[in-house]
């Protein structure tokens, strides 16, 4: 199986829900979808402590994904697998998917894992000017946060229309983290 690699330059800012609503409203006809990433640690974070990181992706179907930094690379192992499974890895603790539960346990050894965070994603996408258009409502944790975000391959040309784009339509630019960290950080402040 060959490895996707994606050379694409993204530009993000946060929004106000007023400028969500804006951008939305101005783009009524665009495809969406959503997704949820459940998270998974041991009670310890012994994951987390070791760059490495076990998610689930809920969208159409269902898909367990382990991360592990090993130097300047990531190691990335992904399977497809049931509601079934999840709730079981939820129930239980255990990962039982082989493959994964092979490497998990080079890692957390005997510990269980639990969902310590959910992240819901809505995302409106359009293909805009030489790239792809992103409006994204987030929730997590009791959070809702709004972002849009501009891919292009080339980045002057990318951060030029993004700069020109968030002007055309008022937007204040806000820094916007990655959503997992965004999420953890809200998370840290509910303990």
């Amino acid at each position: 199986m060959q490895k996707k690699q994606n050379s694409d330059v993204e530009f993000k800012s946060l929004l106000t829900e007023e400028e969500y609503n804006l951008l939305i409203d101005a783009f009524p006809n665009s495809k969406t979808d959503t997704q949820t990433n459940h998270y998974f640690d041991t009670p310890r974070f012994s994951l987390k402590a070791l760059d490495a990181s076990l998610r689930v992706r809920e969208r159409n179907d269902y898909s367990l994904t382990y991360k592990r930094k090993k130097g300047y690379s990531i190691d990335v192992n992904t399977v497809e697998i049931t509601k079934e499974d999840f709730e079981k890895i939820k129930e239980t603790g255990v990962v039982h998917i082989e493959s994964i539960a092979n490497d998990l346990a080079n890692v957390i050894k005997d510990q269980k894992v639990y969902n310590f965070l959910s992240l819901s994603t809505f995302r409106t996408y359009l293909p805009y000017k030489e790239g792809v258009l992103n409006i994204d409502r987030s929730s997590y944790c009791g959070v809702i946060d709004y972002e849009v975000e501009y891919s292009s391959k080339s980045y002057h040309q990318g951060r030029e229309i993004f700069i020109n784009f968030i002007n055309e339509y008022g937007i204040k630019y806000k820094k916007s983290d990655k959503k997992i960290k965004r999420a953890f950080t809200a998370y840290r402040n509910e303990l």
